[in-house]
């Protein structure tokens, strides 16, 4: 069995702040990370960390790009336990969008219209969540209709999955470190 990991996070940028006021939502990301050290996060995003206009796929990590300017970032991570075949096609997939990523774009749109319940979808557009909640559906780990149709980043928190850490993402690898030699961390989610 292998594991991938769903990565709830709230930057603190400008734009993440504004959607949480709007929201009310503590979290206001998501990513999907195919390793425990979320050394590559994919997900719909700033396509340059300086500038919140342009988005599109991206890979985040803690190590370059949005996530390193925002290293402060509050998050929760989340594993789901997939099988050997699963793992397979899910990073064979996300490996094929982003060899293509230049084709997806982000669903401004959607993200505006998901505050009031409402879908707005396009082939090759989303924005964070709804791209979490495709793979999470498309290869069948979660059943069609457990997200409703405007997922917000916050909901994926409703995963049936296992909180591994919850707080800032500086000291994920610190945190990691001392859960994989026997400390155990807070898995409740505020």
């Amino acid at each position: 069995m292998k594991h991938i990991y769903i990565v709830v996070s709230q930057t603190g940028s400008i734009v993440s702040r504004i959607i949480r006021r709007v929201t009310g939502d503590q979290y206001t990301h998501a990513s999907i990370a195919l390793d425990e050290n979320l050394d590559a996060m994919y997900s719909f995003g700033r396509v340059y960390p300086s500038n919140p206009i342009i988005g599109g796929f991206v890979k985040e990590s803690p190590k370059y790009g949005t996530m390193k300017k925002f290293r402060t970032a509050n998050i929760v991570v989340i594993q789901l336990q997939v099988s050997d075949g699963q793992f397979i096609e899910i990073k064979n997939y996300i490996h094929s969008m982003y060899a293509r990523r230049k084709k997806y774009h982000y669903n401004y749109i959607g993200l505006f219209l998901a505050k009031f319940g409402l879908m707005f979808r396009r082939d090759h557009y989303f924005y964070c969540s709804e791209f979490v909640k495709e793979i999470l559906e498309r290869f069948h780990l979660v059943e069609k209709n457990t997200f409703p149709d405007a997922v917000r980043p916050v909901e994926l928190l409703d995963i049936k999955g296992e909180i591994v850490y919850q707080g800032r993402l500086c000291e994920y690898a610190e945190a990691r470190s001392e859960r994989m030699h026997g400390v155990r961390l807070s898995t409740q989610v505020t």
